[in-house]
Parts: structure tokens; C-alpha cells; sequence
């Protein structure tokens, strides 16, 4: 009744009005809807040890906001993006498991028409992906603009030109695609998830963007040998970080010394060794602990590196 008020306040006639307010009010019942299902959703997965998060899955049609997030995995406890009117669903698992349309933004893409295609990304959008741009990248200038400068330079994000300005300008389809090729919308073949390696995934969360040079170099090496070190923490996935990190503070805490990093720093050679207290080794102990008892749940390569600690 308010919004309808509102809408007549505003100038619009009172049959109008109330079409407004019937449409806004359809719009907000069917977000609480779906978000109380995804609710019952999420608190399942909280509740079950053995699923580590949840695959995103449309429930078309859908916008391409929701598409290029479809198939995505995300930690049990992260929150659930989503517009008004969403309907896109989430699937308890600890991976994609569907590998059809409704977890697939590529999939999804072509079973649209061309003109459902053009209608849901943008005629220039729909367009630059049929010609094998990458979806994601199309879909996050849409919807985010260009990259700046260092954005450019550090992930080699398209900052110059749009699809529109390259559809506007290249002339030819031949020059069109060298274009796109050369403002890095077209990445490599199109597949779910992404096809963007090397340089633009970056240095590993210890690499600072490539700053910090003894991390930098180690993730490179791994990459182009294919083989990485289980024990080089440089290397290291978040979780095998943590427990690495904790065997190895309770291993230093129970000679008696209080860890201060993870690894001899160069401030170690000034520093006198600082005695543990019972309270700090009960802490440590703990931490340890808490890391052990998710063993059964982990990656395969946490628990492949719990058996090289000797845990």
C-alpha cells in the first residue's frame, strides 16, 4: 500500500500505481522465498562434517550475473550471492558434480538462441563469446568496468577497450578476434571455470603479487615443472598451511621456546630465545589440535602432508 501511495505521489495514475506495487511485492515474495530455502540449504551443510561447501546452480532462465557464478564451488560457510527475484539454487558437495547447463555458464550460454543470448548478455557481449572470448572476463567488464592500469598489469584484465568499442572499430570479423585476442577477452579455449594460468593466477597468497621473491619463485617453478614440493610452505594450499604451521609451532613449543614465525627470520640471529609459558604451549597444543581433528574431512593433500609431518 505504501509503495503504491509513493508511486502516485510520484505523478503515475492510480492503476498504474498499483501494477507497480503489485510487481514490487511479487519481487520481494519470491526473494524471501528462495532465500528461506537456501537458509534450510545452508544450515544442512553447517551441520554435515563431511560436505565442505556447496556448487552454484542456476535455475533458468537466468541473468548472465547469475550464469558466469554458476558451477562455482564455495566454502560451506560463505554467503550466498544474489539479487532480487534470484532463484539460483546450491548444491551440497564438496565439488561440481551436475557438469550439465545449470553448473556450466558455456553450456548454459549455448542453449540460448541467439537473440535469448543476446537479450541476456548484451548483443556485443553475446556476440564476443560466440567468437570464443572468455565468459567470465566478458561478464565481469560488464558488469565491473575495465580494469585500471596496475589492475591490467597485475591480471592482465582487458583496460583499454569494450566489446563494444572493438565490435565499433575492428570492421572486419578478422580483426574483430585479433582484437579481442589482443585486449584479452579471448584467453584460450572456453571451458567451465575458466582457462586464465600463468602469470595472471597469480604468486600464491605468501607471493605479494610477485613481491616478494623466494615465494614468487617457488609457485613459478611448481608451475612450469608441474611438481611441487608437499613441504614448501611458499607452495602450500591455506589448509596445508595451517597444519604445517601448527606441527611446527607445537614442535618448537615443546622444546621450550615460544615460536614467534613459522622458520628462522633474520631477526632470530638478535633476538634471545623467548621461554614458552604453560598458558602459550596450552594454546599452541590446542591450535595443534583443532588442525589434527580435521584430518578426515581434508583434501586428500592435507592429509598426504599430515603422513609426511608424521602426524
Amino acid at each position: 500500500m505504501v509503495k503504491a501511495k509513493s508511486a502516485v505521489g510520484s505523478g503515475l495514475s492510480a492503476p498504474l500505481a498499483l501494477q507497480q506495487a503489485e510487481r514490487w511485492l511479487t519481487g520481494t515474495l519470491l526473494t524471501v522465498m528462495s532465500d528461506t530455502g537456501r537458509s534450510v540449504v545452508a544450515a544442512d551443510i553447517a551441520q554435515r562434517p563431511t560436505l565442505q561447501g556447496y556448487t552454484r546452480m542456476l535455475n533458468p532462465p537466468s541473468c548472465s550475473r547469475c550464469a558466469i557464478l554458476a558451477g562455482k564451488f564455495f566454502r560451506w560457510n560463505s554467503g550466498f550471492l544474489r539479487h532480487p527475484r534470484c532463484d539460483c539454487r546450491h548444491i551440497p558437495t564438496n565439488e561440481n558434480m551436475a557438469g550439465d547447463l545449470t553448473t556450466d555458464p558455456y553450456k548454459y550460454f549455448h542453449s540460448l538462441s541467439p537473440e535469448a543470448q543476446e537479450k541476456t548478455f548484451g548483443r556485443s557481449e553475446a556476440r564476443a563469446i560466440r567468437e570464443g572470448a572468455d565468459i567470465y572476463r566478458v561478464g565481469n567488464i560488464q558488469q565491473r568496468g575495465l580494469a585500471t592500469s596496475k589492475g591490467h598489469l597485475r591480471y592482465g584484465t582487458p583496460s583499454r577497450m569494450t566489446v563494444d568499442d572493438i565490435f565499433r572499430t575492428a570492421g572486419t570479423r578478422t580483426n574483430a578476434i585479433k582484437m579481442l585476442e589482443h585486449e584479452g577477452y579471448i584467453t584460450g579455449p572456453q571451458v567451465a571455470g575458466g582457462n586464465i594460468v600463468g602469470r595472471i593466477e597469480g604468486f600464491g597468497a605468501l607471493g605479494k603479487g610477485g613481491k616478494a621473491r623466494a615465494a614468487s619463485d617457488a609457485v613459478k617453478q611448481a608451475r612450469e615443472t608441474g611438481v611441487r614440493d608437499p613441504l614448501n610452505r611458499y607452495t602450500m594450499t591455506a589448509a596445508e598451511r595451517r597444519l604445517y604451521d601448527a606441527k611446527y609451532k607445537l614442535d618448537v613449543a615443546r622444546t621450550g621456546v615460544y615460536p614467534r614465525t613459522v622458520g628462522l627470520s633474520s631477526a632470530d640471529k638478535y633476538v634471545a630465545p623467548k621461554p614458552i609459558t604453560p598458558m602459550q604451549l596450552a594454546h599452541i597444543e590446542q591450535a595443534y589440535a583443532n588442525e589434527v581433528a580435521k584430518l578426515a574431512t581434508s583434501a586428500s593433500s592435507v592429509r598426504r602432508l599430515a603422513q609426511l609431518l608424521g602426524i
